[in-house]
């Protein structure tokens, strides 16, 4: 069973790649934090996107019949005028009445039925929520069988709509949706393949398996600049390097490149760049042509300090972290890095003509500090990143965004201690947060977040779901497993 705290322990992946040096075996796709996490949490491969919505378009056209004008016989004198008809404009969708809020069931948030007009008003902004709850008790222990497993669709209000239950013996995770469509991309786990790629109706719930799989397990990385899907796929039995997939509209598949890394690429926002480790991650990162499948390494370009990748900021400039290296004694004991000391900095690397480092921002006091290789860029241009502790394979902040100007906290520990982060697409600026205590607990039910990075905002979309200990539910062992916004 593959928990959402469970994914969001994989971002901790991410923290091998730290600022005190230290080098990763991986990025987030494979187990990689083998030390003081991993007898706490499960480890398995972390989703982690980096999507380029799809847009489709309808087009109207007229037509107007002149042979009646033709054929009609007119004064010389006169001056006929001859209107078009206007095309019959789409009829307004009514009101979308929530009707009864549904509050009792175990397991699942306060929530309303589908009224009969849900699909007319579903769209960008909402976002789709997987619960599959599993209860335990301090005496009982954990549950063996969920109390549900069910569709819920967030609307811009946060307000939580239910459409549809789940296969209880699958784990149904959500990579991409299309708002466009009511079909959203998923893989899923349970059946016979080591994974299932394939489409769920979110009004229904019926799951469709696409006709190809991969033969091992797999992560969606979002779209290149032709639309195509991109994928990465593990290496086989005897094999040590992982494979980029190209996948088209029509399911044709094309290999992009293989990679000795095994983390999940980035995509740039142009859809045409792949960014990866390189051969040195400690001298700098690789750049990936998607159409080509050419690998071009770049370097970090500063000399004498430790420095890590962040993500994207633009097409074409990467966000990196750098600061004065600390001693081997420190880096061996996974002591926590002072960064205002040890005189962090953000800078961007430019990925085309060679490797230029500006220097972008000097972090003060109080001012979060981005954890490696967590940075997702949005549509307006922000960068938001997971917020570190300091400790190289530490628990984490928060989550921060850089706009340019200034970092910023945008989330923190909240009411219920969360150090566990994961970040993924939203709206234009927006993302899509998910939370949970799981750092130091190996199954806690998460917190999903939608978060305007320009205002700070952050909006619940998953209320806290209480014990009941009359009923043997001491804490909920799990809760929602998957989240995606409508693009």
């Amino acid at each position: 069973m593959r928990e959402l705290s469970e994914l969001l322990a994989d971002s901790v992946d991410a923290r091998a790649r730290s600022v005190a040096g230290l080098r990763p075996d991986a990025d987030d796709l494979n187990t990689i934090v083998r030390t003081v996490r991993r007898k706490r949490v499960v480890r398995r491969s972390l989703q982690t996107l980096a999507v380029i919505p799809i847009a489709g378009g309808l087009a109207v056209g007229g037509y107007l019949g002149l042979g009646a004008l033709q054929s009609t016989q007119l004064d010389p004198a006169a001056t006929p005028t001859v209107t078009s008809p206007a095309p019959a404009a789409d009829p307004e969708p009514g009101a979308l009445e929530l009707g009864t809020l549904f509050s009792d069931e175990a397991g699942l948030p306060p929530h309303h039925g589908a009224p009969e007009n849900l699909a007319d008003h579903v769209g960008a902004g909402w976002t789709a929520l997987i619960y599959k709850p599993v209860a335990a008790g301090d005496v009982s222990g954990v549950a063996t069988e969920p109390t549900a497993h069910t569709i819920l669709l967030a609307t811009p209000e946060s307000d939580l709509v239910r459409t549809a239950d789940l296969d209880r013996a699958l784990d149904v995770q959500l990579v991409h949706w299309d708002a466009t469509s009511p079909k959203a991309r998923v893989t899923w786990t349970g059946g016979s393949q080591v994974i299932t790629v394939g489409w769920v109706d979110l009004l229904t719930g019926e799951l469709e398996a696409d006709g190809e799989q991969f033969e091992n397990w797999a992560v969606f990385l979002g779209h290149s600049a032709a639309g195509a899907e991109l994928w990465v796929e593990d290496p086989g039995a005897g094999e040590t390097e992982a494979t980029v997939w190209s996948i088209g509209p029509d399911g044709s598949r094309r290999e992009i490149v293989s990679l000795s890394s095994q983390g999940a690429p980035r995509v740039d926002p142009s859809g045409r760049s792949l960014l990866t480790e390189s051969s040195d991650p400690a001298g700098g990162f690789a750049v990936v042509d998607i159409e080509s499948g050419e690998l071009r390494e770049v370097p970090f370009g500063t000399t004498g300090q430790t420095c890590a990748v962040v993500g994207w900021l633009d097409a074409v400039n990467v966000a990196t972290l750098c600061h004065d290296p600390v001693s081997e004694e420190a880096a061996a004991a996974l002591d926590r890095v002072d960064f205002v000391a040890q005189d962090a900095a953000l800078y961007a690397v430019e990925t085309v003509a060679g490797g230029e480092a500006r220097l972008l921002h000097r972090f003060a006091e109080g001012q979060p500090v981005p954890e490696p290789w967590t940075g997702v860029r949005t549509e307006n241009g922000v960068l938001a990143f997971v917020a570190s502790t300091g400790f190289p394979q530490g628990c984490s902040a928060g989550v921060g965004t850089w706009d340019g100007v200034e970092p910023r906290t945008v989330l923190g520990a909240g009411e219920h201690g969360s150090n566990l982060f994961s970040i993924r697409p939203g709206g234009p600026s927006s993302v899509l947060v998910t939370s949970s205590q799981s750092c130091e607990s190996s199954g806690v039910q998460s917190e999903v977040h939608s978060i305007d990075v320009t205002t700070g905002a952050a909006q619940l979309l998953t209320p806290w779901l209480e014990s009941a200990p009359g009923d043997g539910v001491d804490y909920w062992h799990q809760s929602v497993i998957a989240a995606v916004t409508g693009q």
